[in-house]
């Protein structure tokens, strides 16, 4: 079966949400990451942790991450972030984000 086109899924995480199960994409394909957060408990950028994948596109707006990806090889990948609570450093705990990416041929 032939990948005449790339795809572009959306992965939305907000506060209190169980993590995401793995997902299962093509090379080609983009995933578009929103990552919710407030002013005061905000999430750094989405980095590539290991893998095929490469971040094309990325924004922060009050404690906000948006992020694209694109698989651009075959393999395993695994995307991070974390927010941590900005007014204060002794504050409640930062939390990991983190998405599993499983990556096929085209």
């Amino acid at each position: 079966m032939a990948h005449d086109e790339a795809r572009q899924l959306e992965v939305v995480h907000r506060p209190g949400d169980p993590l995401a199960p793995p997902l299962h994409i093509q090379v080609g394909d983009e995933v578009a990451i929103t990552l919710y957060g407030s002013a005061a408990y905000g999430w750094t950028s989405v980095e590539v942790v290991t893998g095929p994948l490469a971040v094309i596109a990325a924004e922060t707006t009050d404690g906000t991450v948006r992020a694209t990806v694109r698989a651009v090889g075959v393999g395993e990948a695994e995307l991070r972030s974390a927010s941590s609570f900005r007014g204060d450093r002794f504050g409640p705990q930062t939390r990991l984000w983190r998405l599993l990416v499983h990556v096929e041929p085209a």
